[in-house]
């Protein structure tokens, strides 16, 4: 599917608008809410959310091998230069996913393993050259010529280029899928580096990418590993940018970097061509400063949640098997700070330190307490972060699980689908005497074969449970509502998608058509 990136830069200034006018248009004019009547009283608790801070943290030795079986006394945590009380600590074997059954896609990863450390394999082909293409996947097929048949995490393997991200495959444990789909991927030559005014637009590739992903995967609750295989940001002068520029540029990467972190995604940088970079600047105590608060590259990103950045090398398949393998053995910790705060300007410095001086620990470098501010577009005005967000998800391929969902075709009206949701994903709100509503943004677009918009879609529904629940009701773990879209061709996919208004977090699924409507398409 392709589909035109959804950030707008102008001279290096960034922002995070929808250019799919027509999206933007409909959604600006969504229909009035309508009322879903399930479940039966007292089936819902109300969530109370403590500030918490929760870390995965690679440990390794002087050899730089893992080390397992510690405890919370071996481990000290600062932050802000503060010691914190450590709350909870897993070690790494609690983290190892089941062998089998075997895992094919999201639905199956969520199912069976809905806690297990994944790893996200994305080939960069926005800012790599054709021939370190070549090697990066070259590099790929080795590392996975040397696995079992049976992978030891869940992989997701995809590709981006200057126009969409791909998804070569879905998560799956079998080596043979991933060969298979990095066999049939044709990689397009980047002519857009033979010249120097594309810059603009791979950052915009490049941090709409990253987005969708830590969007998509933020539903899983276990730790994502995302193997960036390619240069990452192209070089630039930032001495070159206004003020206003410089400003717009680090609350997009701040924007960013927060939503990795959210989505416990640890990203790391595996540059196929190799160039050398300076360390990290600390200051007296080991504390990192605020690595979004100057001008920084694609490789600090990757330190800030905790990864790494690898240059100079050529055995990027080992890089590839390294860093795969911290995905697999980490400690979780967490701990509540000691002194709260709330400004979301306000960066607070995290560093774990090992009471054996012998030992390193790793981990991301902080957090911010709030959602940073949305970066001004080009005319100054604030872009709106939660359209971005949406129109990104209706367009990708990937399967969003924040709101996990499953879709069922009504054979008797081939055009209308039953939308099942989780309702421990929804924020329930008291309304009345026994009455609890949900209010949900529901989108759902038709494809055709090449990834253009059939139909769509959009309105906002308020689901209610309580004291006029019917007697024809889901079990307790489900709500449902039903969606109607035309489905004769040259719609050959529909796509749902589910966000709840109160949390922003979405759900999206996709659905095959196929010739049988009574067989129910399938869905993915």
């Amino acid at each position: 599917m392709i589909r035109k990136r959804c950030l707008t830069i102008s001279s290096f200034l960034f922002s995070i608008a929808l250019t799919h006018v027509a999206f933007a248009q409909q959604s600006s004019s969504l229909q009035q809410p309508t009322s879903t009547d399930s479940q039966t009283p007292g089936s819902y608790t109300l969530q109370l959310k403590a500030q918490a801070v929760v870390l995965d943290v690679v440990v390794t030795n002087s050899k730089g091998e893992i080390v397992p079986n510690l405890n919370k006394d071996d481990f000290q945590v600062y932050e802000d230069k503060i010691p914190q009380v450590i709350r909870s600590l897993d070690p790494p074997p609690s983290h190892t996913a089941n062998p089998t059954p075997p895992i094919h896609s999201t639905a199956d990863l969520d199912r069976t393993e809905p806690n297990a450390p994944v790893t996200l394999i994305v080939l960069d082909e926005i800012n790599t050259r054709f021939q370190d293409e070549a090697f990066a996947r070259y590099s790929l097929k080795k590392f996975l010529d040397k696995q079992g048949n049976s992978l030891q995490q869940p992989t997701l393997l995809g590709a981006v280029d200057m126009q969409h991200f791909t998804l070569l495959h879905d998560y799956t444990t079998s080596k043979e899928e991933l060969l298979s789909a990095l066999e049939h991927h044709l990689t397009n030559y980047p002519w857009h580096l033979e010249g120097s005014s594309w810059k603009a637009e791979q950052f915009n590739a490049s941090f709409a990418s990253l987005i969708e992903i830590a969007e998509a995967t933020s539903g899983h609750t276990g730790h994502k590993s995302l193997l960036w295989v390619g240069r990452g940001f192209p070089p630039f002068d930032p001495t070159t940018l206004t003020p206003q520029a410089n400003e717009g540029l680090r609350q997009v990467i701040e924007a960013c970097t927060n939503a990795m972190r959210d989505a416990r995604v640890t990203l790391y940088t595996l540059d196929p061509a190799g160039i050398s970079i300076q360390p990290e600047e600390v200051d007296d105590d080991g504390f990192v400063d605020d690595p979004i608060a100057g001008m920084f590259d694609f490789n600090k990103m990757a330190l800030a949640t905790g990864g790494h950045a690898f240059f100079g090398r050529n055995d990027v398949d080992k890089l590839i098997e390294t860093s795969a393998w911290d995905g697999a053995n980490f400690y979780t910790l967490s701990y509540t700070p000691s002194n709260p705060r709330t400004d979301s300007q306000a960066f607070h410095r995290i560093r774990v330190v090992m009471k054996n001086p012998s030992l390193k620990a790793e981990t991301r470098e902080g957090y911010y307490s709030g959602i940073p501010p949305t970066p001004p577009n080009v005319s100054g005005k604030q872009a709106n972060r939660q359209d971005f967000d949406l129109g990104v998800a209706a367009q990708s391929m990937l399967v969003y699980d924040a709101v996990h969902m499953s879709i069922n075709r009504v054979a008797e009206t081939p055009d209308q689908f039953k939308i099942s949701l989780n309702s421990a994903d929804l924020a329930w709100q008291e309304s009345g005497s026994q009455k609890l509503v949900t209010k949900i943004t529901v989108v759902v677009e038709s494809f055709d074969k090449k990834g253009s918009v059939v139909d769509r879609s959009v309105k906002i529904s308020t689901l209610q449970v309580g004291e006029s629940a019917t007697s024809n009701i889901p079990d307790a773990a489900t709500v449902s509502l039903y969606a109607n879209i035309p489905t004769k061709s040259p719609a050959t996919r529909v796509r749902f998608l589910v966000r709840d208004n109160a949390t922003q977090k979405i759900g999206a699924i996709n659905f095959a058509l196929n010739d049988n409507p009574a067989a129910g398409g399938r869905a993915k």
